[in-house]
């Protein structure tokens, strides 16, 4: 036997144990790809939960043609335009077309809250809205509502003195799992809005597709379990929800009335036109993101 062989004989053990070793490890990636396949096939977000790209969590304005059909104005419609803001903030030449799409600078913000001020505008809570619907309170001239999504810290640092300044109210909602990470807002900051006169609502625990969740006992923990977090921890009711990503189904309605939630919101824009035949589908839109696309949207004659 030559001397090549018999160290080969000798290295026999240590090659099998190495290509055990190799064979284990591409059985665990295999493995780790499947939960992950199946992870993200259910929420698609849930290997990021907590992701710093601010256009992550946003709604574009889909929604399926059944719910979309459902939304026609009817004899008990109104016009209380929904907008939804993500990010006020100053630009950054990093920012990736997404968050152009919904980022607004603070003059922006401050411009847009002032227009709607000198076009006669009114702001309203979705308190006032419920208020209408359930006994018929009435409602100003031109009302419109704020609502803002995700959480993030800069609607703390720059929205909320500004919708302080104007004297308006808004909605922040949040999604619990994210409250006091990097990026998003923390407990505290939550509770120093709402007692200064902001509504913070529900946007589920984990921001994922409701729509896709098949465990029903899941689906009741992202809505009525978001719920009773920002119940215990802020002290007061939450009545509110948005839908994540804008999208619901009629089990995830009837999940939302069923935790005791009055009004949910989706993305749809019906024209401004909400119905109180369908309080959990109340429409929204994206607010436009420049000063002249907003004062053509809104303008001053309506």
């Amino acid at each position: 036997m030559g001397a090549r062989a018999a160290i080969l004989l000798r290295m026999l053990p240590r090659l099998r144990t190495l290509a055990l070793l190799v064979v284990l490890c591409a059985a665990v990636s295999a493995g780790v790809f499947l939960v992950a396949h199946d992870l993200l096939g259910t929420y698609r977000l849930a290997l990021h939960v907590f992701s710093q790209n601010e256009a992550a969590y946003a709604e574009f304005g889909t929604v399926s043609a059944e719910v979309a059909a459902g939304s026609a104005a009817s004899a008990r419609s109104v016009y209380v335009p929904i907008l939804v803001y993500h990010i006020v903030r100053p630009s950054y030449p990093s920012d990736s077309a997404a968050v152009r799409r919904l980022a607004l600078t603070p003059e922006t913000f401050d411009a847009e809250l002032s227009h709607l001020s000198e076009a006669g505008y009114r702001v309203v809570s979705f308190g006032d809205l419920e208020a209408y619907f359930a006994s018929g309170t009435p409602l100003p001239a031109k009302p419109i509502l704020l609502s803002f999504d995700d959480g993030w810290q800069n609607q703390f640092t720059y929205a909320f003195p500004i919708l302080k300044k104007h004297g308006f109210s808004a909605t922040f909602f949040v999604f619990t799992n994210a409250i006091g990470r990097r990026g998003f807002m923390t407990w505290d900051e939550l509770k120093r809005m709402r007692e200064a006169g902001m509504t913070i609502g529900a946007h589920s625990r984990s921001h994922p597709y409701l729509t896709k969740i098949a465990d029903p006992a899941a689906l009741w923990d992202e809505i009525a379990g978001s719920k009773a977090v920002l119940e215990q921890r802020l002290g007061v009711p939450v009545t509110v929800f948005a839908y994540p990503f804008g999208q619901y189904d009629p089990s995830v309605v009837a999940d939302v009335a069923r935790a005791g939630y009055r009004l949910a919101r989706g993305d749809f824009y019906a024209g401004g036109m909400v119905s109180a035949e369908r309080p959990y589908e109340l429409g929204a839109m994206n607010a436009p993101t420049t000063t002249e696309l907003f004062a053509k949207k809104f303008p001053a004659a309506r």
